[in-house]
């Protein structure tokens, strides 16, 4: 049974604390079988104002970060199914690294588990929500939806449509944050500082860093179609509930349900919520059309994409843009660094 201090969700990494260190990852403290439980923490808590990290849940219990105690690394163990399709999906993804579309999440390890051939953990990177820090210009717009544009289509022509699961969608699209956040944060929630003791993250804006990177996560339930070519599917699975052609009677194409909640993103995520950016409205339209048939497809996506940034003058691509409405969903950090120094 979980401990006191322990969901139940989350006593699966209890029990493979030890064998997970001995692999040479070490979890946080909060769920070392010999964790201090908190009704014996109560002089403790009387004598300190803050939060203390370990008690910090994991909100998704098949994800956990740890430290890979080779060099200090701090990654993500995620445990997939061997009955699924992930596993090998992502293997053949990983080993085609040399075509510069390639966004699947890299997996840095594979760990099989000594008590069951049901899941299998892999090891992949510290990854941040694609959004977070906010863009400032509309270049850094257009770079992020080019790149994600560019690995949805190295998916399509490798027979993988990620709406399988029906969710390239906001949570599924994440950045790499090491020169955005050189002080860390905490992997179970971001807006606290990376020992869960400060409510906010001191982050470098966009412009003060290399080129950010982009990557698309969660094959959990993605099938490789090595017949595209008129492959259908049915369900209503997945995030977004307004992609008009989901059913569990009629069949359709999940290559275009990628296309349009793509769509969804490029309306909810920057024309609702940043200034300036209503140039991205002809080619969300497009994406989202309620008949599939009448979407583009990724290639006509892309092109769309690049005709509208190029006929924008040089200064509409570089002026200041900002968040004038926030949402529930996308949450942003606070405290932005002015400069790569500062």
């Amino acid at each position: 049974m979980p401990g006191p201090n322990i969901g139940r969700m989350e006593q699966f990494w209890v029990d493979h604390y030890a064998f997970l260190e001995r692999r040479g990852y070490r979890l946080r403290p909060r769920y070392d079988p010999v964790h201090l439980p908190i009704r014996e923490r109560v002089k403790w808590y009387q004598s300190s104002p803050s939060y203390p990290e370990d008690e910090i849940t994991t909100l998704r219990p098949a994800v956990l970060d740890a430290v890979r105690t080779v060099d200090g690394l701090t990654v993500v163990l995620r445990k997939a199914t061997t009955w699924s399709d992930e596993v090998p999906i992502l293997q053949r993804l990983n080993d085609l690294h040399s075509d510069p579309r390639n966004r699947t999440v890299p997996i840095l390890d594979t760990i099989l588990l000594p008590d069951s051939d049901e899941h299998v953990l892999l090891v992949i990177p510290l990854l941040h929500s694609y959004y977070d820090p906010p863009f400032t210009s509309p270049a850094q717009v257009v770079q992020a939806l080019l790149q994600l544009l560019e690995a949805m289509q190295f998916l399509h022509e490798n027979d993988v449509a990620h709406s399988l699961v029906r969710d390239f969608c906001t949570n599924n699209l994440m950045l790499d944050p090491s020169e955005l956040f050189p002080e860390g944060f905490h992997v179970a929630r971001p807006y606290l500082s990376r020992d869960g003791q400060t409510l906010g993250v001191n982050f470098r804006n966009r412009p003060d860093v290399s080129p950010v990177r982009y990557f698309v996560i969660d094959f959990g339930l993605a099938t490789h179609l090595p017949y595209r070519s008129g492959w259908v599917t049915t369900g209503v699975f997945g995030a977004d509930k307004t992609v008009p052609e989901l059913s569990w009677e009629t069949p359709y194409d999940p290559f275009k349900v990628d296309i349009y909640q793509f769509g969804r993103v490029i309306m909810c995520d920057m024309i609702e919520v940043y200034n300036g950016l209503e140039f991205l409205r002809p080619l969300a339209e497009e994406m989202t059309r309620k008949d599939p048939d009448r979407r583009p497809d990724v290639t006509t996506s892309l092109a769309l994409l690049r005709e509208i940034a190029m006929h924008l003058p040089a200064a509409e691509l570089q002026r200041d843009i900002w968040p004038v409405n926030h949402t529930i969903m996308l949450g942003f950090t606070s405290r932005p660094r002015r400069s790569c120094c500062g």
